[in-house]
């Protein structure tokens, strides 16, 4: 069995990675993986810490922890079971959860055919064909990227849909990776198009023996 392991994801600036359950195992005795409260309050701390040089207004530490607070409770429950990561380049921007965790291959399913299924490439639901565009990573090999617009049913509004998708075979384990993300605000991805790129050549899959938590690399 092995895990996926985004490399020194507690210092992958822009990115805040999201517990997934409170306390978080094996990081019980560190304060902020105790509670969501407590996260938020150490993240929002810390970002502002990095900006102190523009001297934030009265209040705004106390925003970006209820914002977080917000994240930390509802952005897992979009995507269970995923790892969730928060892209936050600026402490008055408002975070992009970016999802991530493997994906159980069918049997028989072919790569190409799974990997364009699960970026949704050839979706018919868009206002206007998806682009797809071939993605390497070098922890993961060839891949896809897929930019989508669509309809959100409930709001009506057009948003804009990410994903990112990769085939791992190794001996006997074989895994899908996927990465999705989605925002009614297209220019919040394109914003961020680079440093996700960045972060997608980071996740990588290792053994057991290697890894222990997201946290440990």
């Amino acid at each position: 069995m092995s895990w996926l392991n985004v490399k020194h994801a507690m210092d992958l600036s822009p990115w805040i990675r999201i517990p997934l359950m409170w306390p978080e195992p094996g990081l019980e005795d560190v304060e902020e993986a105790q509670t969501p409260e407590a996260w938020a309050r150490y993240f929002a701390e810390g970002l502002w810490e990095d900006f102190a040089s523009e001297n934030p207004k009265p209040g705004e530490v106390d925003l970006l922890t209820n914002i977080l607070l917000m994240y930390a409770i509802r952005a897992p429950a979009a995507f269970p079971d995923f790892e969730v990561f928060l892209h936050l380049p600026h402490p008055r921007e408002i975070p992009l959860p970016a999802y991530v965790d493997l994906v159980e291959i069918e049997a028989g399913e072919e790569r190409k055919t799974a990997l364009r299924g699960l970026t949704h490439a050839d979706a018919s639901y868009t206002v206007e064909p998806p682009i797809v565009e071939d993605f390497d990573s070098p922890h993961l090999g060839a891949g896809l990227r897929v930019l989508r617009y669509y309809q959100d049913e409930d709001s009506n509004e057009v948003h804009v849909g990410l994903r990112y998708a990769w085939r791992y075979e190794k001996g006997t384990e074989a895994a899908d990776v996927l990465i999705i993300l989605a925002d009614p605000d297209a220019g919040r991805i394109l914003r961020a198009l680079d440093d996700v790129d960045e972060f997608a050549r980071t996740i990588r899959i290792s053994p057991d023996e290697e890894v222990d938590t997201w946290k440990s690399s």
